[in-house]
């Protein structure tokens, strides 16, 4: 059988900062969180556009803005064929307006350069490569 899912990643910008998320993976496991941007599926007739303007808005409880189109990425998970596009985004919102949902234990803005100490997704890393953020 063959599968294919749409995902979105939006890379929040404020000025030369990142916003990444701290999400809760496993418990089982030594430090259960991983460092992310905000990302997830499109639903099946949702516009890829509308989903990350909606993960926003379901992760932070603000509203954000597209800023541009970034890379596009595909992968192979067994049959399934994952294809994403990644945007940066932006908020007018003030941090303090931020309401996380439970799956998240925190947030922090950083900069371009630490991405390689807060990202541990190798792939997302090579993405971002000569990417003009």
């Amino acid at each position: 059988m063959r599968n294919t899912i749409v995902y979105v990643k939006g890379i929040i910008k404020k000025e030369n900062k990142y916003l990444v998320l701290k999400k809760w993976m496993d418990d089982r496991i030594p430090d259960p969180f991983v460092w992310e941007f905000i990302d997830g599926e499109v639903s099946f007739g949702e516009a890829p556009d509308d989903c990350v303007l909606r993960l926003i808005r379901d992760r932070l409880g603000v509203d954000g803005t597209i800023e541009r189109v970034v890379y596009t990425w595909s992968m192979m998970l067994g049959d399934t064929h994952g294809i994403g596009i990644a945007y940066v985004c932006n908020t007018d919102s003030d941090e303090s307006q931020f309401v996380l949902t439970e799956e998240y234990g925190g947030f922090d803005w950083i900069e371009r350069d630490q991405f390689e100490y807060y990202i541990e997704n190798r792939y997302v890393l090579k993405d971002l490569e000569g990417v003009e953020l």
